[in-house]
Parts: C-alpha cells; sequence; structure tokens
C-alpha cells in the first residue's frame, strides 16, 4: 500500500492570488510573497492596477541579488528570475508568455513552510500608487 500526501490544492486547479504593496513612490519597489500557488505550476496573466515592472523570482537569493538590474537588462540566464514583465497602463491584464512555468526552491527546505511565489514590484509611473498584482495560474503541484 502506498503512503499518500495530502493536498491542499488540486494539481490542474485554476488559481487567482492577489496582493498589494504599500504606497510607492515612482522608481520604488516592494517585495511581495504570494502563497496559495504551490512549488511548481504555470502563469497564465497577470495583472496589476497601476503601471509597474513585476519581476517573479524562484528563490529569496535569487531575488536579492537581482534586485539592482536595471529595466532595461535582461536577466542572466539561470539566475532564478522566472517571469519578467512591464504594465504601462492602470488596470492591465498581460497574458503570460508559452512555457511561462514557475516554481519554487524556498519552502521546500523548511519543515511546515508553504511554498511561496516570490516578486518584486516596482512603480514605473508618474506618481505614488499602492500597486495591486494578481496572478492568474495553473498549479501542478502543491
Amino acid at each position: 500500500m502506498a503512503n499518500w500526501l495530502p493536498r491542499t490544492q488540486v494539481p490542474g486547479q485554476r488559481l487567482s492570488v492577489s496582493a498589494t504593496t504599500t504606497p510607492l513612490l515612482p522608481g520604488a519597489s516592494a517585495l511581495l510573497d504570494l502563497p496559495g500557488l504551490g512549488r511548481l505550476g504555470h502563469f497564465l496573466a497577470v495583472s496589476t492596477d497601476a503601471p509597474g515592472w513585476v519581476s517573479f523570482y524562484s528563490s529569496a537569493a535569487a531575488r536579492e541579488a537581482d534586485g539592482s538590474r536595471p529595466i532595461t537588462q535582461d536577466p542572466t540566464p539561470g539566475s532564478g528570475v522566472l517571469l519578467d514583465l512591464v504594465t504601462t497602463t492602470a488596470a492591465l491584464t498581460v497574458t503570460a508568455p508559452p512555457g511561462g512555468t514557475y516554481f519554487s526552491t524556498d519552502g521546500a527546505t523548511a519543515p511546515n513552510s508553504p511554498p511561496l511565489l516570490l516578486a518584486v514590484v516596482r512603480n514605473t509611473g508618474t506618481v505614488q500608487a499602492a500597486i495591486a498584482l494578481t496572478v492568474f495560474a495553473v498549479v501542478l503541484a502543491p
């Protein structure tokens, strides 16, 4: 008889998770942790309610290492940047590119720690804004 692990999510389930930054001045950034999307999945779409540059990471170390990268520079391959996108208007939803897979390497090593999708949101607008970020995804592994 096999040992089964309880699931908190059903693989293939479509979910959306939202988080909002504190008010950010133009050019400022905030770290966001998005729980509930599991350890592995596919991005379907990402939306923001204000202009912003959003980057997703596989680990906290990758997010920290990428913190000073300018918007004009592509991430280094293998750096842990999973998706990098810019929204140019308020209330914009960007459809994720084909193959937009995410995974979390953090949380897997800490017992009883749920996996988190890690992000940085930067205000690219001209006014101060608290930016709401919503990720639509298909969860493959809870």
